[in-house]
This record gives structure tokens, C-alpha cells and sequence, in this order.
């Protein structure tokens, strides 16, 4: 007990709050360093052969959404164009433009979109989706360069690099979401030694996430799937979930169901009222038992979701159970910063709900 409140205290010390404000002002720090570097070194070097890249991120897991402004000098009219300003009604040039993603002697082409911005420079945007499986580009596993390809009507392309990360600020409740929530593959972006945007496609990590928490007098029951590596499990042996109360190093084995019609879905069910142990106050986690081919226990909890804290948005109602010996315990589902789920079961003092 003396452990756990020094810990809660730890957390809630002005010292932890200033160094949170440190590590965002160094975050500041290194994003605007890194913007100078790209603007004064990067980009003169380059010798208008690259594009700067204003904004870039994944934002749902599988799309890539990018602007970058093109240097001056670079033909923006496309074959049919007649005269040398050839934006449209709306700000729209006509070239043709596609985003480019390499990988070795791979080359994938993404359409894209020039537009003549107010000041007369000319931008290209471009949203992409990501995966040949869910109807996008096939970007396969491994680390993709990212340029751009414009079709001006000359012989040849003009191929320009992209240059600097364009990575957003988020001060919200959220953050961008870098794992595909129907694949499991992760896409991230990041730069070359050189300055040069770059994708890396990571394959699917295992995670077992929380479906609902129902509740009943007795107990309570609760429904995951399994994604990832082995998530469908047709003739395999049931999931083990193990329930862990680490303050008292209690772990108590139950085996899940399957929910039909669907091969990764699970429910646990937790007799609490007959598990639990009314003389104080006990914090229970759910996690799996590795499979045959061994690994790491699976925390059971919301992991693929793009919140900043989940403990503090997701936010599951309290329910009373009755133990055995008639004592009534609060039960209040929470979500640690990671995101595993947490069953806080407090006995009352008193004998009604």
C-alpha cells in the first residue's frame, strides 16, 4: 500500500508536471531545429529539385494525407494547356501529378492534385489510401521513399523529391493513428538521412481489445477480439485469460468462448462475486496466455484507438456485485495510460448497494 500511494504521489508531483512541460518544449525545440535544417541546408542543396513538404501524416491508420509546395521554375501546365497560366476557374492546374513510392527497382504511382495557391505558388495534394487489400496502393512491408511525378507533356516526367516531414502539432485529446484498424499494419512516417519523406509499412502486432464490458450482480463478462498474427483461431483450443491482482500477486485462470459468427471474437466470463476477497480494496487486469508458440501475455484493453488518454475518455459505468459472504463491492471498469483494462472492485462499508 506504502509502494502504491508513493507511486500515485510520484505521478501527481509538480516535478512530474515540469517535466512534461520540458519534454514538450524540447519536442518544440527539435521539430522547429529540424525546419531550419530542411529551409536553410536541405532544400538550397537540392537545387530545385525537390518539393517541401508543408503537411504529411497517416491520420486513420491507412491514409496517407500530404501537401507539399513545388519550387519555382517547375512547369504546372499539362499537354492540352494553351497559354502559360492554365489554372482553372477554381485555382486548379491542369498537369497531371501522381506521388510517388520506392522501394528498390519498385516504383508505385498514386494520383495527385496541383493547385495555384493565392501567392501565385503551386501546391500538390494528394489523399491516399493505403493497401492493396482494402482497395489501395500495394505498399508491401518495408521502408518506401516518397517523391513526386508530373506529367508537364514533355518527353520525360519531372520527378522531384519530398522533402522535410510536415509533421503536424496536436495539442487535442487525440493523435494520429498510425495502425490500420482493418489490417493491423502499422504505417509511419518518417525522413531519409537526407531529408526525404519516408513510409515505413511494419507488419501486425497481436493485440487483444476490449468489445463491451456487461455487467450482472455476480459479475461481470467481457467480450475481445484477437487481432493480428494467428487472430482466427478455427480449431484451435480456447483462449486462457488470466485475471491478475498484482497487489496481492493473485492470477486466477479462465477459459473464454467463442461469440459466433466470428472466428477472432471471445467472451470471458468473471464470477466476481465469488472471487473476490471483500477485506480491502483489490484492482484486477485481464490479459491472454501466450499460444503454443510462446510469446508475451496479451494485455486485454483498448489499444487501437487514436486517444491521447484513454483513462480519461474512456470512461465505462460502475456496477455493484454481491460476494459470497454478502458484502456489496463497487466495481469500476477503468483503462490505464496504456490502455489495458482495469476491474477496481471496492468493498462498501455499509450492507446496501
Amino acid at each position: 500500500m506504502i509502494k502504491k500511494s508513493a507511486g500515485i504521489a510520484l505521478r501527481r508531483s509538480p516535478a512530474m508536471k515540469v517535466g512534461a512541460s520540458v519534454r514538450r518544449r524540447a519536442a518544440a525545440g527539435l521539430a522547429s531545429g529540424r525546419s531550419t535544417l530542411v529551409d536553410s541546408v536541405l532544400m538550397p542543396a537540392a537545387q530545385g529539385s525537390a518539393a517541401r513538404v508543408q503537411y504529411a501524416a497517416v491520420l486513420d491508420g491507412h491514409t496517407l494525407n500530404l501537401r507539399a509546395l513545388l519550387p519555382a521554375g517547375v512547369p504546372v501546365t499539362g499537354p492540352d494547356a494553351s497559354g502559360a497560366d492554365a489554372a482553372g476557374p477554381d485555382g486548379d492546374a491542369p498537369a497531371r501529378a501522381h506521388v510517388l513510392f520506392i522501394s528498390g527497382g519498385t516504383r508505385i504511382r498514386a494520383a495527385a492534385r496541383l493547385h495555384r495557391e493565392r501567392d501565385g505558388q503551386t501546391s500538390v495534394q494528394a489523399t491516399v489510401l493505403l493497401g492493396e487489400d482494402i482497395g489501395g496502393v500495394p505498399v508491401t512491408l518495408g521502408r518506401w521513399t516518397l517523391g513526386l511525378e508530373l506529367d508537364s507533356g514533355s518527353p520525360a516526367p519531372v520527378r522531384l523529391q519530398l522533402i522535410g516531414d510536415g509533421a503536424p502539432a496536436y495539442g487535442g485529446p487525440t493523435r494520429p493513428l498510425d495502425t490500420c484498424v482493418r489490417t493491423g499494419r502499422r504505417h509511419r512516417l518518417g525522413l531519409t538521412p537526407a531529408g526525404r519523406l519516408r513510409l515505413t509499412v511494419a507488419p501486425a502486432v497481436a493485440r487483444a481489445e476490449v468489445l463491451r464490458v456487461n455487467r450482472a450482480f455476480t459479475g461481470t463478462s467481457v467480450l475481445f477480439a484477437v487481432y493480428g498474427p494467428d487472430a482466427a483461431r478455427d480449431g484451435a483450443a480456447p483462449p486462457i485469460v488470466e485475471l491478475v491482482e498484482q497487489q496481492r500477486r493473485t492470477v486466477l485462470r479462465h477459459t473464454a468462448e467463442p461469440l459466433p459468427a466470428d472466428a477472432t471474437a471471445w467472451r470471458v466470463t468473471l464470477p466476481l462475486g465469488r472471487l473476490l476477497d471483500t477485506s480491502g480494496r483489490q484492482t484486477w487486469s485481464l490479459r491472454l496466455v501466450p499460444g503454443p508458440r510462446g510469446g508475451k501475455p496479451l494485455e486485454i484493453g483498448r489499444h487501437g484507438h487514436d486517444l491521447r488518454s484513454p483513462r480519461k475518455v474512456l470512461t465505462p459505468p460502475k456496477f455493484t456485485v454481491r460476494a459470497e459472504d454478502g458484502t456489496f463491492v463497487e466495481v469500476k471498469p477503468q483503462y490505464t495510460r496504456r490502455g489495458a483494462l482495469q476491474l477496481v472492485c471496492t468493498p462498501r462499508k455499509s450492507g446496501t448497494p
